[in-house]
């Protein structure tokens, strides 16, 4: 429903920062949590993950250049777009936890991802598997919600500084390769019952924590 909203419904200034200080608070765990994957693969000599994550970990941190990392894209295409068409001042991503927008169940949400990396090794392959899978349908999404919204920057521009971060995730496959780079890890670790059933765990209790975080910003969203 959050998403059915998001493209159809025009954000108002009050509604677009609810949308960006809690996209922004959950969207900073994700290089502590590919680094973390790294780290642990690394001690479980599990080197086709180490491989895998950390060549996603090079992605999401520029390729070796700062200004290239996707945690900067995204700060700069949100506040641009705050800034053209609600006037809004600059909000940077590690301020976000501080933001009296942040919903409950945002919480809640970084607290499971948490929990669950920090658990059985099976178990935290299948929580990023489950994220990694989700990905590409929610940056979809949200690149359409701002393309709905775009009425004060001209396309030309708009694509530069706005849609960049959302196709530096979509285009090419990049977010495809990952979710299929995850399933393959999740593939080599399930050697019997105890590792599914990890797996399994971690992938649905991460979706759960995700559904109901989305449910509740659809909720606070029809509020607004």
């Amino acid at each position: 429903n959050y998403f059915k909203h998001l493209t159809s419904t025009s954000w108002t200034p009050e509604s677009y920062i609810l949308f960006r200080d809690n996209f922004f608070y959950r969207t900073e765990l994700t290089v502590k949590g590919i680094a973390h994957v790294c780290s642990r693969s690394a001690f479980e000599n599990d080197m086709d993950t180490l491989v895998l994550f950390t060549h996603i970990l090079s992605e999401e941190t520029g390729m070796g250049e700062k200004a290239k990392c996707h945690e900067i894209f995204m700060e700069n295409a949100l506040n641009v777009f705050g800034a053209a068409e609600y006037n809004l001042p600059e909000m940077k991503v590690q301020q976000a936890k501080n933001s009296d927008r942040i919903i409950a169940e945002t919480l809640q949400y970084r607290d499971t991802i948490q929990g669950l990396i920090t658990g059985s090794y099976p178990r935290m392959l299948g929580a990023v598997m489950a994220l990694e899978n989700h990905a590409d349908k929610m940056l979809t999404v949200f690149r359409e919600a701002f393309r709905f919204n775009n009425k004060n920057l001209d396309p030309s521009e708009f694509i530069k500084k706005v849609e960049v971060y959302f196709n530096a995730h979509i285009e090419n496959g990049v977010e495809d390769r990952h979710a299929q780079d995850a399933k393959q890890c999740v593939h080599n670790n399930c050697n019997n019952q105890e590792d599914l059933d990890e797996i399994k765990f971690g992938a649905n209790e991460t979706l759960k924590a995700q559904l109901k975080m989305w449910n509740a910003m659809f909720d606070q969203a029809v509020s607004l």
